[in-house]
């Protein structure tokens, strides 16, 4: 609450002096339009943190205020018609901002697909092919849903975490982060994935779902798309993007296995869909020098971070994608404010930590801001419980 507080009393502040107004200018000047992303899009919300990750979630509601703010300031465009003006170094008389979903949520097919089409309002959906048609959830979050069953149960829920990586032989690059993030259910996905690799990771999920039961309702909730969907969606102009094979991330895995990830989600949605793939985003924003190089020799024309910095030799392959949810815009009182949105949009925050995201390195990132919201797992991790 008081996180929410002073974040909004920041905002306000800005409003009223005009320095957001100015901000807002010199930025337009030095950065790329603006893209947003989302993840799911619910009629309501989750209000019980054991539910599911709740900054994953937008509700409807949420969104058209959103859309209607971008709306009102921005010219929102296709990623293929940004790009364009990207290429050629056009300006347009109203600045340019694009809608964009990760993952392929099929509730983003029942609920944001209608308002979008209501709206006139072109988006992008980035894929992750391998789960699109089946019943499985993303494997964030089947992790969540079991450490939170799991860490409600143990008794002693660090040490049985790290007895089970033991069993299981499976060694955390950064042990300290676990252990320090546990028993917050959310803080110990984001070390576990800053720490482990996939392969792992599904490891320790499968041994955990053995153990815990994960009510149904609650994997419906995150059931992906089928190809039909996607289909319906692209020929009432969506377009369709790659987030990878299977939401791998990419900087913690090999050579051969990002090309897999890479090459593998691209071919899979133009042999389904018969359509050209030109846009990419990196699994929870995450990239270096070796995953920016991989997606440029599979031809990618575009691909979209989490995070404001960029490659000069590839500034196509890092644009900068602000990622919103429910509460990200919203004020102490819980209520949407303008001048949060324009706050988040600009990056104030943001500017406040810096990025703490490896970029040039080969190995695992530890990093505070993240795909899921765009802010830190701290005041994520507060508005779970609230």
């Amino acid at each position: 609450m008081f996180r929410a507080f002073v974040k909004t009393a920041f905002a306000l502040a800005l409003d009223a002096t005009g320095t957001e107004k100015l901000v807002g200018v010199i930025r337009k000047r030095h950065t790329p339009p603006l893209v947003v992303g989302y993840h799911q899009v619910v009629k309501q919300c989750r209000t019980d943190w054991r539910q599911g990750i709740r900054a994953m979630q937008t509700s409807c509601a949420m969104l058209e205020k959103h859309l209607d703010w971008i709306g009102r300031r921005h010219n929102i465009v296709s990623l293929d018609e940004l790009g364009h003006h990207l290429k050629n170094g056009t300006r347009s008389a109203k600045p340019l901002a694009a809608i964009t979903f990760d993952d392929g949520y099929q509730d983003v097919y029942l609920n944001a697909f209608p308002i979008l089409i209501r709206k006139g309002i072109p988006a992008t959906v980035f894929v992750v092919t391998d789960i699109v048609g089946t019943p499985g959830a993303p494997l964030h979050d089947r992790l969540y849903l079991v450490l939170a069953r799991a860490i409600d149960q143990w008794a002693v829920p660090a040490v049985m975490l790290a007895e089970l990586l033991v069993r299981l032989d499976i060694t955390p690059s950064n042990p300290g982060l676990i252990t320090q993030s546990v028993p917050d259910a959310f803080l110990t996905m984001r070390a576990l994935f800053d720490t482990l690799r996939q392969s792992e990771i599904q490891r320790l999920v499968d041994s955990l779902e053995a153990e815990f039961r994960i009510e149904p309702g609650l994997l419906e909730e995150v059931q992906p798309m089928n190809w039909e969907m996607l289909a319906e969606m692209n020929r009432n102009g969506i377009t369709i993007g790659s987030h990878t094979k299977s939401h791998a991330l990419l900087t913690t895995e090999s050579g051969r296995r990002i090309r897999e990830e890479i090459d593998g989600s691209r071919q899979e949605l133009e042999s389904r869909l018969g359509i050209s793939v030109k846009h990419f985003a990196y699994p929870d924003g995450r990239f270096n020098s070796r995953t920016v190089r991989a997606v440029a020799d599979s031809g990618f024309q575009f691909a979209y971070t989490t995070c404001r910095h960029q490659f000069h030799e590839y500034p196509h392959l890092t644009i900068p994608r602000k990622l919103l949810w429910e509460n990200s815009c919203m004020d102490s009182l819980g209520r949407f404010s303008s001048a949060l949105m324009n706050c988040q949009v600009h990056w104030m925050f943001d500017s406040l930590n810096g990025c703490l995201q490896d970029h040039n390195g080969t190995g695992s990132n530890v990093t505070t801001f993240n795909e899921i919201t765009g802010v830190d797992p701290v005041s994520i991790r507060d508005g779970s419980k609230s």
